[in-house]
């Protein structure tokens, strides 16, 4: 028993190994989620025939080499037809274009304004003020255009859709009273209408309105 399981581990290891190959080299940054999805599939195969002994390793060489082929066959279908490709792997979307958020590219992707202010500050963007141009590319990751490579000023995200981020307030020692007075002091009365405001020592506040944003989708040529 024991050695059958590792026969199949060995030749289950291989069969991935070669339908990796044949399929391509990608880093893990250019991995798009139909290629996740085909790994997770092939892993699948591989642990539930390595305890099932009705499995033996010929079947676990049929099912990797069929997968494997409608795969490779899939992706040069896909790569032939752009529309099928881009609705298979997905495209680039712009959420930031000239300093304006595309609201609508954001809300498509279920992207948070903090979950951007993240993804920015691993690009070493740290402030939304600083980011001219922000791509969400098909693998996850963003590309960014800052305005300026010296600006590393860290900010606070203390107004999300309309949302006071009291918890925020809280651990910077300010509170809600100062935040809606700084903001009228800015021409700022109503809340609802500010989509994004983030505060820093150093710079004071950059506020974006719903009027501010874009709310198209553009489409990235090549």
């Amino acid at each position: 028993m024991f050695a059958l399981i590792a026969l199949k581990l060995l030749f289950g290891f291989l069969g991935l190994l070669l339908v990796v190959r044949l399929l391509g080299k990608k880093s893990m940054s250019e991995i798009t989620p139909f290629d996740l999805i085909y790994t997770l599939v092939l892993g699948g195969i591989l642990e539930e025939s390595i305890y099932d002994d009705a499995v033996n390793t010929g079947h676990l060489l049929f099912a990797i080499g069929l997968w494997a082929i409608m795969i490779y066959l899939i992706e040069q279908f896909v790569q032939k037809n752009d529309k099928v490709n881009k609705w298979v792997k997905g495209e680039p979307a712009v959420l930031i274009r000239n300093s304006k958020l595309n609201v609508k590219e954001i809300t498509k992707n279920h992207i948070e304004m903090e979950q951007l202010r993240a993804m920015l500050r691993q690009e070493q963007c740290f402030s939304l003020e600083n980011a001219k141009h922000v791509i969400l590319e098909t693998a996850g990751q963003i590309s960014v255009i800052a305005k300026s490579e010296e600006d590393k000023t860290m900010t606070l995200l203390l107004v999300d859709e309309g949302k006071i981020k009291n918890k925020v307030l809280q651990t910077n020692n300010l509170d809600d009273s100062w935040l809606r007075k700084k903001l009228q002091e800015e021409g700022y009365t109503n809340l609802k209408e500010i989509i994004y405001a983030e505060w820093s020592q150093e710079k004071g506040f950059y506020v974006i309105t719903y009027a501010d944003t874009e709310s198209v989708s553009y489409k990235i040529d090549g």
